[in-house]
């Protein structure tokens, strides 16, 4: 029997009504290919909106969000397409929401397997869907438009460990307060750096926010930099790839298991240089500030915030313009794409052995930069064959700023006395 997900081919032009299990298994294929999107924080619908027309087949359709952002998704399985849209408020039900998308995207998943969630992912990632969400309030809405939206960023990010502890979130608030190093962290990461980033959890974030403050930042790792720029990346690479298996969604986020990976004397970049070597006699003072940096947050998480709260401060802490060029994020691959077709546009040559072998054999090695060689990666990192006026690589690259979302109370009267 033909798969009610197959394309339509020019011998089927007039696809049958799905009986109701072949209905239930375009909901089993629909949700495998929103799992990049699951695991992003997207709530999938209990139930699909559904349709059948003789000319374009089945149709599912639905919101997703995350938090107060949204998309409007519809699934063609007859056609093989996913189209993912812009949402519009039309009935006002929904007055704290805005779109996560300016345009339309349809994503063709016609193909089998793993490639078609694959090709979803990608083209998820460049739109930043599967990154945290950056939203400003429009510059028309009233004062007291922009206090409510601040309060209930508030509310959303420590509700969570309110409930967790089963007390008023009064009583968190007054906690968070009373704790000054929390406090400075919050006003400077949460309200300065991170001031737009949504409240939401993202796995993929949190694991950078881990990355960027417990061992980069409020440490020595800074304070005894590596020889090169490029060796700093490959370690920022290394403690990535180690916070990201720590990190998940539903429990949060495991200290013990980071810090003893990061503690592990066998820890080491992929051609076996153990990072403790890197930094030499200097570990020592690296390795005690990296440990008391994760014992302070597994306090925190364990003692007053909970792991929801955690994670959500955590993915604000990897989504703030200290972390837009790092490896680790959605938007990684469309990043190296923009770069690397600039910089071929404007005269410059691949870095050896791409010059022969190709934009797309770049491209490819790209998603591992950390098993490039070091001029590769430095290559893609700043363009050092470019002049003042020339290409930028991924330091100093506007394409790594995330996409910026905005919150339109376009309804709400302007007081203008």
């Amino acid at each position: 029997m033909t798969s009610p997900t197959a394309p339509r081919t020019e011998s089927d032009r007039s696809p049958t009504v799905p009986s109701e299990r072949e209905w239930g298994d375009i909901v089993d294929r629909l949700h495998e290919l929103l799992a990049p999107l699951e695991r992003a924080g997207f709530e999938l619908p209990e139930a699909w909106d559904s349709e059948f027309d003789p000319e374009p087949g089945a149709l599912l359709y639905a919101e997703l969000w995350r938090g107060d952002g949204c998309v409007s998704a519809e699934y063609r399985p007859h056609e093989g397409v996913l189209a993912l849209r812009p949402f519009e408020d039309v009935a006002g039900d929904h007055p704290h929401s805005y779109t996560l998308l300016d345009d339309e995207m349809e994503i063709d998943v016609a193909a089998s397997g793993s490639a078609a969630v694959d090709a979803m992912a990608r083209a998820a990632g460049r739109a930043g869907l599967l990154d945290a969400t950056h939203v400003r309030v429009a510059e028309s809405a009233p004062q007291y438009a922009r206090q409510d939206f601040a309060i209930r960023r508030v509310r959303r990010i420590f509700q969570p460990a309110a409930d967790d502890r089963d007390v008023p979130l009064t009583e968190i608030l007054r906690e968070v307060g009373e704790n000054t190093w929390l406090s400075d962290f919050l006003e400077m990461v949460v309200g300065m750096t991170g001031h737009d980033v949504a409240p939401d959890i993202v796995p993929d974030a949190a694991a950078l926010g881990v990355a960027a403050w417990c061992w980069r930042n409020n440490t020595a790792v800074e304070a005894h930099h590596l020889d090169t720029d490029v060796l700093m990346a490959r370690t920022n690479i290394a403690v990535t790839r180690v916070t990201q298996q720590h990190v998940c969604p539903v429990e949060g986020i495991d200290w013990d298991g980071i810090e003893s990976s990061l503690m592990d004397p066998a820890w080491a970049l992929p051609d076996g240089t153990t990072i403790r070597s890197l930094f030499g006699s200097s570990w020592e003072e690296v390795a005690s500030t990296v440990t008391a940096e994760l014992d302070r947050w597994r306090h925190m998480d364990h003692r007053l915030l909970g792991p929801r709260t955690t994670l959500i401060l955590m993915t604000i802490a990897g989504s703030t313009g200290y972390t837009d060029s790092w490896w680790g994020q959605a938007r990684w691959p469309a990043m190296c794409h923009h770069v690397v077709d600039h910089a071929v546009r404007a005269g410059l040559d691949l870095p050896a052995p791409y010059d022969l072998r190709g934009i797309d054999s770049l491209l490819a090695d790209l998603a591992d930069p950390d098993l490039l060689p070091d001029d590769v990666l430095d290559w893609i990192i700043d363009l050092p064959q470019a002049g003042i006026d020339g290409p930028r690589g991924l330091r100093f690259n506007t394409i790594t700023r995330p996409p910026q979302r905005c919150w339109d109370p376009y309804w709400l009267e302007v007081d203008q006395s």
